[in-house]
């Protein structure tokens, strides 16, 4: 049984050195567990795959008092959210559970263009049928004029996106469907269970994959191929605090050898970030950890990012295109997140030095965001 302060050996980096203390960063992705929970507690670690099923509702004692299961699936965060792209279109959908309120957002941005499609929907209480397991499951928010899907077939080796918005007075009318190739030859993926304090943790599933799909707006149809077009999933569930607080960039693109290459990088609440995090480089279906972080905003969400660790492997530099601000306050709920889109300059470098990315051939967005809820 693992706990919060003593990961089962097999999770622990390979080193006897505090990893702070090492030269070189070195934190091992091993074999996923089965359960995200056994016994009651988190099996923390990094893991070099998804894990089967994701049972965040059997933790024990996730507070300093016992809670029913209502309560720890009312204080659980969720989402199943993708980037999708190629060097002209970029697109995100999220389907974001945070209990006290649902979010469905569906944005195609036009970078040749500067134009926008978007759906996007606030449901109070919403839920889009995110459950513990995603191989075979279907999440999905829809209204007479609106609709947004997801679909995972882990054992087939697809997962599929699709979105549809009928025309109105406030925007054209659109559609798209979009199919990532999750096999393993294909996708770069890994997933991590990280700790948040007492017994509690967030897991988090990142792959990068090939896409191909199609999208249609105001008479044109726009097709994609797996040779110049990628994905990436994040799913996501967490017992975060009741003030929760993250930076996080992510961005891909093709480099000049043809490869798929990408990057996560995030900034949270998460402790031992050393040893704790899902930082990683992204190179076909190779994934290649990075150590933690941290962003600047000298000039504010609008300008300049600056993405850095203290080993000379990642130096970034994020700059909006697009503006993306969601705003809510009210008395018990208060949510202020920008999640612009943008192009990067500089550098990402493996820990092994066997890997140097041009980051400026790379697209992707940043968040910055403060959920009290």
């Amino acid at each position: 049984m693992s706990s919060l302060n003593e990961p089962p050996a097999g999770d622990r980096p390979p080193s006897d050195k505090p990893a702070s203390e090492r030269s070189v960063y070195e934190r091992a992705l091993v074999d996923p567990p089965a359960q995200v929970v056994r016994d009651g507690e988190f099996m923390l670690g990094c893991f070099s795959g998804p894990v089967a099923d994701v049972n965040v509702m059997d933790v024990d004692h996730p507070y300093h008092y016992p809670v029913p299961r209502l309560v720890k699936e009312f204080r659980c965060k969720e989402w199943r959210a993708f980037q999708l792209g190629d060097r002209r279109w970029f697109f995100f959908s999220a389907l974001y559970e945070a209990k006290s309120f649902g979010l469905a957002i569906f944005s195609a941005w036009d970078r040749e263009r500067q134009k926008a499609y978007e759906i996007r929907r606030m449901v109070p209480f919403g839920a889009f049928g995110i459950g513990p397991v995603l191989d075979g499951s279907t999440s999905g928010f829809r209204t007479p004029n609106e609709a947004i899907s997801y679909r995972f077939d882990l054992s087939g080796g697809t997962m599929t996106v699709e979105a549809s918005s009928r025309k109105s007075r406030t925007g054209p009318g659109f559609a798209g469907a979009f199919t990532l190739a999750c096999g393993p030859r294909q996708a770069a993926m890994s997933s991590v269970c990280l700790p948040l304090g007492l017994n509690r943790a967030m897991y988090s599933l990142k792959a990068m994959m090939p896409m191909q799909g199609w999208f249609e707006a105001e008479g044109q149809r726009f097709e994609f191929d797996q040779a110049g077009s990628i994905g990436v999933l994040d799913d996501h569930k967490g017992f975060y605090p009741y003030r929760m607080r993250y930076d996080w960039v992510t961005g891909f693109g093709m480099d000049a050898k043809g490869r798929r290459v990408g990057f996560n990088l995030t900034d949270n609440q998460v402790r031992d970030q050393e040893s704790y995090n899902e930082n990683v480089l992204w190179i076909n279906s190779r994934v290649l950890p990075l150590p933690p972080v941290k962003v600047t905003r000298p000039q504010g969400v609008d300008g300049v990012w600056h993405v850095q660790d203290t080993r000379g492997l990642v130096d970034l530099a994020f700059r909006p295109e697009r503006k993306n601000r969601i705003a809510v306050n009210m008395i018990v709920l208060a949510s202020d997140y920008d999640g612009p889109y943008g192009s990067f300059e500089g550098v990402l470098r493996s820990a092994d030095g066997g890997e140097k990315v041009d980051a400026s051939q790379l697209y992707g967005m940043g968040e910055k965001k403060y959920l009290r809820a």
